[in-house]
């Protein structure tokens, strides 16, 4: 453990220190932190982005979020809304960036031809990067 100073009276200062706890404790937290990052980096969305002349992100150009649910309402993000609601807003998205994004993200047992609607209504107002959200299969090689 600690070396003592002085005869041979174990009263004196301990001048060791144990790090080994230390280390211990580091790595775990280490290890806890890459599983986590991976676990997170495995969950996002694939979006094919445009090119920025200076790589910064502003921050504020945010995708179209459109979701359809199994009855075939449209949300925006989680509000629901009307086809007319959905044109407008990707009109506006449109006009303010020219290589505007959408993700849709459509119930499994939603109808077909209702999500086909959803892609016309973006594509219909000049938004042609569309990501579409599904769930990965890992159970298939």
């Amino acid at each position: 453990m600690g070396a003592s100073l002085g005869g041979g009276k174990d009263s004196g200062m301990m001048t060791d220190i144990n790090v080994t706890p230390l280390v211990d404790v580091v790595l775990v937290l280490l290890v806890l932190m890459m599983v986590t990052a991976t676990a997170m980096a495995n969950r996002t969305i694939p979006l094919e982005l445009p090119k920025a002349q200076t790589g910064e992100s502003d921050g504020k150009k945010r995708p179209l979020v459109l979701s359809v649910d199994e009855g075939g309402a449209l949300f925006l993000d989680t509000q629901r809304v009307s086809d007319a609601e959905v044109r407008a807003k990707a009109k506006e998205v449109a006009a303010a960036d020219q290589q505007a994004s959408a993700i849709l993200a459509a119930d499994g047992r939603a109808r077909h031809e209702t999500v086909v609607h959803a892609l016309e209504l973006l594509r219909a107002e000049r938004i042609s990067k569309i990501a579409i959200v599904v769930r990965g299969d890992t159970g298939r090689k």
